[in-house]
C-alpha cells in the first residue's frame, strides 16, 4: 500500500523541498562540470592541488551566488504549490512535472556550457550571448557537429529517473511546513540577499594564477548575466586616458606610385585559419600546401597578427583598419553607415564594390554594414541554384562561393570598371563538414584546413585564366586565429594568422617578417593601387619602413591589447594597465617594473580610435564636396 497516492492523504510536511533538491541538483551539476573541465585543462591551467582547491572553493562560492540570485524566484513558485488541502492526482503530477523540467534544464545547460568550453576555452561570455540572437545557427551547428539526439535523449532518461527516486521527497512541497507569514519573511529576506549580492559580487572575485584558473573559478550563468549586461562598452568610462592634445595624430600615409599599378582587387578572408596550421607556421601535416606556394610566389607577411577572435572584428580590421574597440564591433553598433571603409574610398573613384558571404549575411549584421558602406553584399540566399551544391548550417562549401565570385567578377570586368571584390568563408567552421573526394582527410578541423586550403587554390588557378587577372591584387587573410584560449587574456601567439598580398605582375616574391596588424592591410592595398588622397585609416602600408620593429592590436571583447615583439600593454575596464616583458615565443615572462612609453602609445592608439567613434570622424569624406557623410 503506497500511502502517498491516496488523495486524502497528508504528505509529512517540510519546508521547501523543491527548491532545496533544485538547489542541490545545481550544485552537484556545476561543481561535477567544474572537476571535469578541471581535469581536461589540469597542465595548461598549471594546477597544482592547491590551486585546485582554491579554484574549486572560488567555484562554490560563485554557484551559491547564482542560487541566491535565484532563490526569490524559485521559493515564490514553491509557494503557489502549497495548501493545507489534500493533495490530489493533478497537483502532484504538476510538482513532479517541475521538478523534471527544471533539472532538465539545469543539465542541458551544463551540456551546453561543456560544449562551450571546448570551443573557445572559456565561460559562457559575450559571444554566447551574441549567439543567443541566432539560435537557428547556434541549433543547426550543435545539432551537426555532436550526437544531440542522442544526448538529449541520455539527459531525460536521467532526469526522469532521478525525480521518480526523488518523488516522496518532492510531493512534500505540496504541505509547506510553515505559516503563509513566515513563507512571506523567507521570501523578503532572499530578496534582501539577492539585492546586495547583485551590487557586492563581482567578476573580479574570480581567483586563479592565469587565465584558465580565473575562468573555471567562474560560473558560467553568472559570467552570461555579466556579459549580458555589460554588452556597451564606453572608453572613455571605463579605460585608461591621457591629455587628449598627447593622443595619437590621425596623419594621412604616403603612397607608392610606381610605372605599372593594378587596378581590381579580391581579399579572401579564410574562416579560422591560425598560422599554426602553415607550413610557414611551423605546421608538418601537409595542411595549406596551395597557401604555402602563394606565400613563398607573392607579399608574404609572416608575422601578422588578428585583431580578434570573431568574424566581425576581422572583416572590420579589413574595411575600416582602426584599432578595435571595446564591446561590440562597430558592424554591430547603432551609426555604422557611410563609415571611411575601403569600399567608401575606392567608391569614389569607380569601382564596384560586393561582398559575398558563404553563409547567411543576416548573421552579425554583416549584410546591413556592408549595403550601408558602398558595398553589395550577396548571401547564400542570393546564389543561384547551380552554385548552390554542398552546405551545413553555417554556410555553402567554400568551393561554390568562389565559382559564383567568378562568374560575378566576369560580369564586372566586362563592365570595363575597376572592381573590389570581398569574400568571406565558412567552411573550416564547426562541424568542419565538405564535399567528399576532394582531399585525403576526412571531416574534423584538420580537414576543413585542409578543404579550405584545396578551395582556395582552385580558385587562384581558375582566375589565372581570366583576362583580368594580370591587372588584380589578391588579398589572402583569415578573418581571426581557430582559438585565442590559452594562460592569458590575450595569448599573443594565439592571434598570429597567415597573410598574403598576391599579384605576380606588381610584386616580386617576399617575406616581411616585421610585426604587423590585420588593420595594416587596408592602407597597403591603397599602396598597390596608387591611391594618394587622404584617409583616416589607422593602419600603414606594410610596403613602407618604419622607425619602430612594428606593432599590432590584439583584443577580446574588455582586454585591448598593444603588442610589439618583446612586449604587451594590455589596458581592461577600471581603467586598469598591464605592462609585460615577452620571451622569444611571445609567452608573458616578467611585468615591466618602470613605466614607459610603450603605455602611451597604447593608451593613445585605443583613445584615438574611441574619440574618432565618439566625434563621428569615421564617417566617410566625400571627394566633391569635402563633406563628411551622415
Amino acid at each position: 500500500m503506497k500511502p502517498a497516492s491516496r488523495p486524502g492523504f497528508r504528505l509529512a510536511a517540510a519546508p521547501y523541498p523543491l527548491t532545496a533538491w533544485l538547489a542541490g541538483c545545481f550544485l552537484l551539476l556545476h561543481t561535477g562540470l567544474r572537476g571535469v573541465l578541471m581535469a581536461q585543462t589540469w597542465h595548461a591551467a598549471q594546477l597544482t592541488f592547491a590551486s585546485a582547491a582554491r579554484v574549486l572553493g572560488t567555484g562554490l562560492a560563485f554557484d551559491l551566488v547564482v542560487l541566491a540570485l535565484a532563490l526569490p524566484a524559485l521559493l515564490l513558485l514553491e509557494s503557489a504549490f502549497g495548501t493545507r488541502k489534500p493533495a490530489g492526482r493533478v497537483r502532484r503530477a504538476v510538482v513532479l512535472a517541475v521538478a523534471a523540467l527544471g533539472l532538465f534544464a539545469l543539465g542541458f545547460g551544463v551540456l551546453a556550457e561543456w560544449f562551450f568550453w571546448d570551443e573557445f576555452g572559456v565561460r559562457f561570455n559575450f559571444i554566447a550571448v551574441d549567439y543567443l540572437v541566432y539560435t537557428r545557427e547556434v541549433i543547426g551547428n550543435i545539432r551537426e557537429s555532436f550526437p544531440v539526439g542522442t544526448l538529449l535523449s541520455m539527459l531525460a532518461v536521467a532526469t526522469l529517473a532521478l525525480v521518480w527516486a526523488s518523488r516522496a521527497w518532492l510531493l512534500r512541497a505540496l504541505t509547506p511546513g510553515m505559516s503563509r507569514r513566515s513563507r512571506a519573511g523567507v521570501w523578503l529576506a532572499s530578496v534582501a540577499v539577492a539585492a546586495g549580492l547583485t551590487s557586492a559580487w563581482s567578476m573580479d572575485a574570480r581567483r586563479g594564477a592565469n587565465e584558465y584558473q580565473k575562468e573555471l573559478s567562474a560560473n558560467g550563468l553568472y559570467s552570461l548575466g555579466y556579459a549580458f549586461g555589460n554588452n556597451e562598452i564606453d572608453y572613455f568610462d571605463f579605460y585608461a586616458t591621457r591629455p587628449q592634445t598627447a593622443a595619437a595624430p590621425g596623419t594621412a600615409l604616403p603612397r607608392i606610385v610606381s610605372a605599372t599599378l593594378p587596378k581590381n582587387v579580391v581579399i579572401i578572408t579564410l574562416e579560422s585559419l591560425s598560422s599554426s596550421y602553415t607550413a610557414h607556421g611551423g605546421n608538418t601535416q601537409g595542411l595549406t600546401p596551395n597557401l604555402d606556394r602563394l606565400a613563398d610566389q607573392g607579399l608574404f607577411l609572416a608575422n601578422l597578427h588578428a585583431t580578434g577572435n570573431r568574424t566581425v572584428r576581422g572583416l572590420e580590421a579589413l574595411s575600416l583598419a582602426i584599432p578595435p574597440l571595446p564591446g561590440h564591433s562597430i558592424i554591430w553598433r547603432k551609426h555604422n553607415r557611410n563609415l571611411e571603409t575601403l569600399g567608401a574610398v575606392l567608391a569614389d573613384h569607380g569601382y564596384v564594390n560586393r561582398f559575398m558571404y558563404g553563409g547567411y549575411a543576416r548573421f552579425d549584421n554583416m549584410d546591413a554594414y556592408f549595403a550601408g558602406n558602398h558595398y553589395q553584399p550577396t548571401d547564400r540566399g542570393q546564389f543561384p541554384e547551380r552554385h548552390r551544391g554542398f552546405g551545413n548550417i553555417w554556410g555553402l562549401a567554400d568551393e561554390h562561393l568562389y565559382d559564383y565570385a567568378l562568374e560575378q567578377i566576369d560580369r564586372d570586368a566586362a563592365s570595363g570598371k575597376p572592381f573590389l571584390m570581398h569574400l568571406m568563408t565558412t567552411s573550416n567552421h564547426t562541424p568542419f563538414t565538405f564535399p567528399e573526394d576532394r582531399i585525403d582527410l576526412p571531416r574534423g578541423r584538420p580537414g576543413a584546413v585542409k578543404y579550405s586550403d584545396w578551395a582556395v587554390g582552385r580558385f587562384i588557378e581558375m582566375a589565372r585564366a581570366k583576362p583580368w587577372f594580370k591587372d588584380t591584387v589578391f588579398v589572402l587573410v583569415a578573418d581571426h586565429c581557430a582559438s585565442s584560449k590559452g594562460r592569458t587574456s590575450l595569448p599573443p601567439e594565439n592571434y598570429h594568422i597567415p597573410a598574403v598580398v598576391y599579384s605576380p605582375a606588381h610584386l616580386a616574391p617576399y617575406t616581411d617578417t616585421r610585426l604587423a596588424s590585420q588593420i595594416d592591410l587596408v592602407p597597403t592595398v591603397l599602396d598597390l593601387l596608387g591611391l594618394p588622397e587622404h584617409t583616416h585609416f589607422m593602419g600603414r602600408s606594410v610596403l613602407h619602413a618604419y622607425p619602430d620593429p612594428g606593432r599590432a592590436f590584439i583584443a577580446t571583447y574588455q582586454k585591448l591589447g598593444y603588442l610589439t615583439p618583446d612586449q604587451l600593454v594590455v589596458l581592461s575596464p577600471g581603467r586598469q594597465i598591464e605592462d609585460w616583458w615577452l620571451n622569444a615565443q611571445q609567452d608573458i615572462a616578467a611585468p615591466v617594473r618602470q613605466p614607459d612609453a610603450l603605455v602611451t602609445h597604447a593608451i593613445g592608439a585605443y583613445q584615438e580610435t574611441a574619440r574618432r567613434a565618439r566625434d563621428g570622424l569615421l564617417q566617410h569624406m566625400n571627394l566633391s564636396t569635402g563633406l563628411r557623410l551622415r
